[in-house]
């Protein structure tokens, strides 16, 4: 399974959490697959191998040196490290960092797909 493709499955667990009661557990569930799998996408957008550890400055200086979407997304990946640690989620800011990991993931997608 590419990481991509594992991307996608982090997403639908996610989504699939999102959509149960509105307890933390699910919403820290859902938020720690969504953050899962926006580092599976930027590691297969930026090329990092599985050993790297992927670092949220270094992660937003390479994004910010690409397209309007990458540069979007590089602002918004410390918040989702941040949101990733929080202790009480809101089950709105997880929906909204479900939203942008979708569409950035969907933009690598069409991205590779152009190869």
């Amino acid at each position: 399974m590419s990481r991509l493709e594992e991307a996608e499955q982090k997403l639908k667990f996610a989504d699939y959490l999102i959509s149960r009661e509105n307890t933390n557990e699910f919403l820290s569930g859902a938020m720690k697959h969504i953050f899962e799998a926006a580092n599976l996408t930027v590691a297969e957008k930026l090329a990092f191998d599985n050993k790297s550890s992927i670092s949220p400055i270094l992660v937003r200086k390479k994004l910010a040196e690409g397209s309007e979407q990458e540069q979007e997304f590089s602002f918004y990946f410390l918040e989702l490290w941040k949101l990733a640690v929080k202790p009480q989620l809101e089950k709105q800011e997880v929906a909204n960092a479900y939203k942008r990991v979708k569409l950035f993931l969907n933009y690598v997608k069409e991205e590779r797909s152009n190869i």
